[in-house]
Parts: C-alpha cells; sequence; structure tokens
C-alpha cells in the first residue's frame, strides 16, 4: 500500500515536473522574442538552411526553386501580411538513398509566426535540440507523418500550447515510437489528431489519450490492430466535441464498439468502421447507430454483417453518405429507406445478398444522389416501371450484375439519358439486348462506360465529325456485335485511354486510325474475327500504349516488326496465326514484361537474344513449332517469372543453368503496370495472363499474378536426366516436365522446393522410387508421375495423402497407397535409387 501511493506521488511530481518545464521554457522564449524577434532576413537564411540540410550532402530539388530574396513565392513557404514565414510544407522533398535525416531543431525557432509545418515522408529519425521546437509558440498544424521518429521529439510537442491538429500516422517502427505518445495527453487543446497505421493494440494505447483530449474533433484510428476489447473505445464516450471516428481496417467485432458511443448527445458526424469484423446485424448496434441523429458519413462496408438491413435507417435523414457494401446483407431492401433520406449524396450496397425486386423509382426523389451502386446482389433491378423522372444528376452510376430490366426487354436505363453530369456507367453482366444506344455513346460528360458481358448486337453507332466526348474507358467486351470497326473512333473519342471490343464478332481489318489515339494506354480487340495486318502505327512510335492484346483473330502473316513502343509493357499475340520465326525487333520495347505468342505456327529455334530484354518476366511460346535446344542464354534472364515452352519439337536437354534465375531462387513481386483513371471514382485495370498451371489453363490477375512462377517443358522431346540444379528454385511454384523421353531418377533435391504447389513428372522414363523426402513440400496440391517406370513405396503422408491412384498409373514396380498393390517389404529400397546422381 506504502509503495503505492509513493508510486502515485512520483507520476503526479513527474507531471508538475513537466509542466514547469514547458511553462519555463515558454517564459524564457518569450522573454527573449519579444527583444529579439527574428528578421525577414534571418528568416530567409534559416530557410535556406533547413533547404540544404534537407538533402545533405547531395543538395536538393528546391536549390532551383528557392531562389531570390522574396521567399514568400517559394514553393512550401507561405507568408502572414507582414511577411514573416507562415507555413513551411515540405512532404517528400528527402532524396530517396540518403538515409535517415536528423534535423536541428533550432532552424526552425526562427520561425515565429509559424503556424503549419509539414515535414511528412522526409525520412526524419531523431532531431538534434529538439527542445528547441517548444520555441514555436504559435504552431496550430503539425504533419510529422510517414518518418521513422524514435519517440524523443513527442515529449516536445506536448508543450506547444496552440497545437490544434497533429498527424503522426505511419511511424516506423512503432515499437519505438509508442510508448511516448502518453505525452501526448496534456494537448487539451488539440482538436485533430492522426495515429493511424502505427501498430497501436488495446494493450499498448495510453488510456489518457483517448481520455484527456476533450477538445479532439477528429480522431483517425485507422490500420491498427484495435480487437476486442470494448474498455479501449468506451474512453472515446468522453469525447463530447467528437465530430469524425475513423476506426477502418482494425479488428474490431460488434462487442468491440461501446454502447455509450452512441449517446443521443453525440456530436459524431463521420463514423467509419469500415474493414473489420462486425458480423451480425443485431437490432441494438443498429439502433445505437441510429441514435446517432447528426450522422452524415456511415462506413460499415467489408465486414461480415448478416441479416436484413435495419428499418431505423430510414429516420438518419442527414445521412450523406451510406456505405454497406461488401457484407452479408439480405432480404428486401424496403423502399421507404432510402426514400427518406433526402440528404443522402452516395449510397453503396454493392457485394451483398439483397433479393427481391427494387424499383429505381424509389430514388427519384432523392435530388442530391450523386453516386449509387446496387452492383453484386441478387437484385432484380426495374428502372423503367412504374414511370417517374429523375430529380437527381448523377455523377456515378454502377448496376453491374443486377438483372437489370429482365421483365422490361433488358433495355439500358432510359433515365440515363437526362442525366447532363455524368462520368462513370457500368451496366456489366446484365445480359441488355439490343443495339448500343448512341445517345449512350455520344454522351459528352461520360469519362468510362462499361457494358461488358450483355448481348448487345450490331455495331458500333458513332457520332460523324469531330466530337466532344470526354471518354477515356469504353469497355464493350464480351457482346454480339459484328460488322466492322469504326474508322472514325479517333475523331470520336479523343481522349480514349482504353479501349476493350474483345470477345465479340467484329471482322475486317483494324483501321489505321486506331494508331492515332495518341493517349491510349490500353488496346485490347482479342477474340474476334479480325484479319489483314496489324497498322504499321500501332506497332511503331506509339509511345504511349502499355497493352497490346490482339490474341485470338486471323493476321496470318509472318510476324511483324516492333519499335519505338516505350511504354509497352505486355504484348499478347496468342493464336493469331503468325508463321516463320519470332522477329528480333522485339528487343526495341525496353520494358516489355509479358509476351505471348503461343498457339501460333512460329517455327524455327527459340531465339538465343531474349536475355537482352531487362524486364521481361513472362514468355509464353507453348504450342508452335520450335525445334532444336533450349538456348542456356534464358539462364540469363533474372526477372523470369514463367516460362511456359511446352508443345513444341524441343529437344537435347534441360539447360542445368536454370538455377541461376534469381526469381526462381527467392520469391519476388512482379510489378506489372496498374492502369488507373481517376475522375470521381477509381477504376483499376489489372493486367490478366493466361497460364497453364496444374493441369489447367487459367487467366492470372493481380496478387496470384504477381507472385506467380512457373516451368513447363512438356509435351517435347527432352532427353537427358532431370538436373538435380532444378530442387534450387526454391520460389517456383509450378514445374511440368511431363511427355519427354527423360530417363534417371527423381532428384531428392525436389524436397526442398518449399514453395512447389504443382509437379508434373508424367509420361517420361523415370526410374527408381519416389524420394521418400518428397513428402516435405507442404503446399503441393498437384502431383503426378504417372507412366514412368518407378518403383517401390509410395510416400503417402502430409499432403500426399490427397493424391490418388491417377497420379500413380502406369508405374507396375510402385506399391502401397493409394494403390491396390501392397509392398512386400514397405521400407526396401530399389538398387537404382543408391545409384542416383545428386
Amino acid at each position: 500500500m506504502e509503495f503505492t501511493k509513493f508510486v502515485q506521488k512520483w507520476q503526479l511530481y513527474s507531471a508538475h515536473r513537466a509542466l514547469l518545464s514547458c511553462i519555463f521554457w515558454l517564459i524564457l522564449w518569450h522573454l527573449f522574442t519579444s527583444s529579439n524577434g527574428a528578421t525577414k532576413e534571418e528568416e530567409r537564411v534559416a530557410l535556406l538552411q533547413l533547404r540544404d540540410s534537407l538533402n545533405c550532402p547531395n543538395g536538393s530539388a528546391l536549390v532551383n526553386e528557392w531562389v531570390g530574396n522574396d521567399y514568400c513565392t517559394w514553393v512550401g513557404v507561405s507568408c502572414d501580411r507582414n511577411l514573416h514565414v507562415r507555413g513551411i510544407l515540405l512532404p517528400g522533398q528527402r532524396q530517396l538513398g540518403l538515409g535517415i535525416w536528423y534535423p536541428n531543431a533550432t532552424l526552425l525557432s526562427h520561425f515565429e509566426n509559424l503556424e503549419y509545418l509539414d515535414l511528412s515522408d522526409n525520412n526524419i529519425g531523431s532531431w538534434i535540440m529538439p527542445e528547441a521546437l517548444r520555441r514555436m509558440s504559435n504552431l496550430k498544424v503539425l504533419d510529422l507523418s510517414s518518418n521513422p521518429l524514435n519517440g524523443d521529439i513527442i515529449p516536445q510537442i506536448r508543450c506547444l500550447p496552440s497545437l490544434e491538429e497533429l498527424d503522426l500516422s505511419t511511424i516506423y517502427p512503432s515499437h519505438a515510437f509508442i510508448p511516448a505518445l502518453s505525452a501526448l495527453c496534456q494537448l487539451n487543446n488539440l482538436r485533430a489528431l492522426d495515429l493511424s497505421n502505427n501498430s497501436i493494440n488495446d494493450e499498448n494505447i495510453p488510456p489518457c489519450l483517448l481520455r484527456n483530449l476533450s477538445s479532439l474533433e477528429t480522431l483517425d484510428l485507422s490500420r491498427n490492430h484495435l480487437s476486442n476489447s470494448p474498455r479501449t473505445l468506451a474512453a472515446l464516450c468522453g469525447l463530447r466535441n467528437l465530430k469524425i471516428l475513423n476506426l477502418r481496417d482494425n479488428f474490431l467485432d460488434e462487442s468491440s464498439i461501446p454502447s455509450c458511443l452512441f449517446n443521443n448527445g453525440s456530436s459524431l458526424e463521420i463514423l467509419d468502421i469500415s474493414h473489420n469484423k462486425l458480423k451480425y446485424s443485431s437490432s441494438f448496434f443498429f439502433s445505437g447507430i441510429c441514435s446517432l441523429q447528426k450522422l452524415k458519413q456511415l462506413s460499415l462496408n467489408d465486414n461480415l454483417i448478416q441479416g436484413e438491413i435495419d428499418p431505423c435507417l430510414s429516420k438518419m435523414t442527414s445521412l450523406f453518405y451510406l456505405d454497406l457494401s461488401f457484407n452479408h446483407f439480405q432480404g428486401n431492401l424496403p423502399s421507404f429507406i432510402f426514400s427518406n433520406l433526402t440528404s443522402l449524396d452516395t449510397l453503396l450496397i454493392s457485394d451483398n445478398e439483397f433479393d427481391g425486386t427494387l424499383s429505381f423509382a424509389t430514388f427519384a426523389n432523392l435530388s442530391n444522389l450523386r453516386y449509387i451502386d446496387l452492383s453484386n446482389n441478387d437484385l432484380m433491378v426495374n428502372t423503367e416501371s412504374p414511370s417517374w423522372f429523375p430529380s437527381f444528376q448523377l455523377l456515378i452510376l454502377k448496376l453491374r450484375n443486377c438483372h437489370l430490366n429482365n421483365d422490361q426487354g433488358r433495355v439500358v436505363p432510359s433515365f440515363i439519358s437526362h442525366q447532363t453530369s455524368i462520368e462513370v456507367v457500368s451496366l456489366d453482366y446484365n445480359a441488355l439486348q439490343g443495339v448500343l444506344p448512341s445517345w449512350l455513346l455520344n454522351n459528352t460528360t461520360l469519362f468510362l462506360l462499361s457494358l461488358r458481358g450483355n448481348s448487345f448486337s450490331g455495331g458500333i453507332p458513332l457520332s460523324s465529325g469531330f466530337a466532344t466526348s470526354r471518354l477515356q474507358l469504353l469497355d464493350i467486351s464480351d457482346n454480339r456485335l459484328s460488322g466492322q470497326l469504326s474508322s472514325t473512333i479517333g475523331y470520336s473519342f479523343p481522349e480514349l485511354s482504353h479501349l476493350n471490343t474483345s470477345s465479340n464478332a467484329f471482322k475486317g481489318e483494324i483501321p489505321y486510325s486506331y494508331g492515332n489515339l495518341t493517349k491510349l494506354l490500353v488496346l485490347d480487340l482479342s477474340n474476334n474475327f479480325l484479319q489483314g495486318k496489324i497498322p504499321i502505327n500501332l506497332r511503331q512510335n506509339h509511345t504511349s500504349l502499355a497493352q497490346l492484346i490482339l490474341s485470338g483473330n486471323n493476321f496470318h502473316e509472318t510476324m511483324p516488326s516492333f519499335s519505338n513502343m516505350s511504354n509497352l509493357a505486355c504484348l499478347h499475340l496468342q493464336n493469331v496465326g503468325f508463321g516463320g520465326s519470332i522477329t528480333r525487333s522485339l528487343v526495341n520495347l525496353p520494358v516489355l514484361e509479358v509476351l505471348d505468342i503461343s498457339w501460333n505456327n512460329l517455327s524455327v529455334s527459340i531465339p538465343d537474344w531474349f536475355h537482352t530484354m531487362p524486364n521481361l518476366a513472362i514468355i509464353l511460346l507453348s504450342r508452335n513449332q520450335f525445334h532444336g535446344t533450349i538456348p542456356i542464354s534464358l539462364c540469363q534472364i533474372q526477372k523470369l517469372h514463367f516460362l511456359d515452352l511446352s508443345a513444341n519439337s524441343l529437344s537435347g536437354v534441360i539447360p542445368t543453368c536454370l538455377n541461376n534465375i534469381t526469381s526462381w531462387k527467392k520469391e519476388s513481386a512482379l510489378h506489372l503496370p496498374y492502369f488507373i483513371w481517376i475522375s470521381v471514382s477509381s477504376i483499376d485495370y489489372r493486367v490478366k495472363v493466361p497460364l497453364t498451371t496444374k493441369g489447367n489453363s487459367l487467366v492470372y490477375e493481380g496478387t496470384p499474378l504477381y507472385f506467380m512462377t512457373g516451368l513447363d517443358l512438356s509435351m517435347n522431346q527432352l532427353t537427358g536426366e532431370i538436373p538435380s540444379q532444378l530442387g534450387e528454385l526454391g520460389a517456383l511454384h509450378s514445374l511440368n516436365l511431363s511427355f519427354n523421353i527423360l530417363t534417371g531418377h527423381i532428384p531428392k533435391s525436389f524436397s526442398i522446393m518449399e514453395k512447389l504447389e504443382s509437379l508434373d513428372l508424367s509420361h517420361n522414363n523415370l526410374v527408381g522410387s519416389i524420394p521418400p523426402e518428397i513428402v516435405q513440400l507442404n503446399f503441393i496440391s498437384t502431383f503426378n508421375v504417372s507412366f514412368n517406370n518407378l518403383s517401390g513405396s509410395i510416400p503417402f503422408e502430409k499432403n500426399f495423402r490427397t493424391f490418388d491412384e491417377s497420379s500413380y498409373r502406369g508405374n507396375k514396380g510402385l506399391c502401397g497407397l493409394p494403390l491396390d498393390t501392397a509392398c512386400t517389404s514397405p521400407n526396401k529400397k530399389p538398387p537404382q535409387q543408391d545409384e542416383e546422381e545428386e
């Protein structure tokens, strides 16, 4: 008991001492500055010293921008009416590779009138003389986010009496920084605090931080590790002025949210609990949310919420933004819920399990509505009946996979023709019929129009002459469109950056005018009936094009040349009828990463110059007529992720040098380009590549593609033994050597290919036993050694217990499960095994 009292007295003494220290420094600084106010020249010199320190010893990009005496016009500097520095905003100015920056805090003490300071993302570790920061008595806004701060600055921040906004998000490593956070508890005037992305959890967050900051209006704790401790968040209930609360990307469930947070006196206007683990829709939980009468923005998306939507939402008449997408909501959508929300600007309920019929007339009187997404539910959305007229002017409309107008002729919603400001329309996968409406294609406000996966027929109706269209992305793929491609598309859509007409029935030649779309990044004309030659201006001097996808057409020519395509990263020419040899002009594509020329009639040998293309990562040459040996120069392609040479006429041995390929030995991500258009909505178009693994041809995209690695040499005439060096390819996910004439043993070294998921050695002349060590392949899900001359006991452990007899058939000497043949001496190895070449 006495010890406890001693500790309490000591804590009280320490707090008083810290407060007196702050007061002492402030008085001292006031006395100093009252008689020694910094001159404008001193401020200019201090700025130059800060500039030189920022990128010492390499100089700075600011050297060319911070020139002359009028520092108030310098980039990142703002001044008050008396020409004293009021703001210094220098985010991300430190050059990469210079290491940790240790700025001298005395440089900032010259700016007596400084109110705004942003030094985020500058690799600041610690400070020289950090106590000098206390002198910035007028500082209101401080942003030190995205820096590796060690925590020594936090005690100085608490002595800034005017501080109102503080951003300490993304401080790394957080374990050195979080213990110092308790010093912030004395910032009684703080109105906004951002501690997002800091690995804060229920144990290390100082309780006083949420309890003492009574003036706080904005709190961001997103992207942390908060979980199921309601006591932690209960401290929020004392923040009576809190208007914005962001708890996104934590591990919270509904029991973590304290009921006191929903008090009728709450000032909350924005609440984000998205990307958590909220599981079910309880009336208690939603009635609490519905009591927040001042709430304008509610984000519950990307949780696990089940059940029907609560009718009490209809009472939240102040709601401006509602996001319930990516949950498991079920049942009907009562029209009265939304018809009452007259302030609603954004409604996002996509990717749930809502069903029943929904008339779009429900939203007719929501005059403020700008963005609506009902995609990917089981709803039957009807826009044509009953008769109605929209009071709103949408910017974004997303109705993907909505059974749209199934009982109204499956027509394009006619109300869109009255939307004079609309920028994004996505009506994919609705089985819409008829011809493409010309009024929709020629809308001059659209940025993005996606009609993929419908049943439109006819051609592409475009306006004649030059248009004022702003369209950047047009996707009409996977329909029943036919006829010839329009030659006026460049005039109709001069801003086009992404055009996808794949999987239709277009015929004829590719119009020359397609090469004149100078802003085009992605062109996908695959799987049509196009013929003739690829226009020269699509394969030469087109410096913007990043993806050219022409697979599945009928060009039937020798492979044409490519040059001066400085941005081309992906070239897909699968199954287009090319003959002859691979054009050497491909070396003129400096950033090419994906080359797919499979399923053609290319012959001669595989070229030995691929290694001169430094970024090449995926090479797909399967199902051609290549002969000769596998060039050892392929072993020099260090970024190679996937090599498919299957179904050719290659002979000779498998190069032992394949173990030199770095990306097959150590896992690394493939950095394929992401193409993003941002207007009022972010739209991403992922690179897609067809790869054959595990016996299936699948289209890979996103993360699975970035980490996929594989080698496919199947269906050739390769001879000799399997090199044991292949076992060194620890990052390889798929290996297929089937249907060759390989001899010898299965290398024991295969057991250390720790990432291997698929191994196919079938239809060869392999002998000996299956190495028992192979059961160490923990990720293996496809295994086939059928139709060889293997013998001995089958390893039937771990993942290998999942493979049936089809993986082993055609080997008369094999025994044990899963075969019906029992082993007479299960521990006895065949004599050939001892002769295996390591």
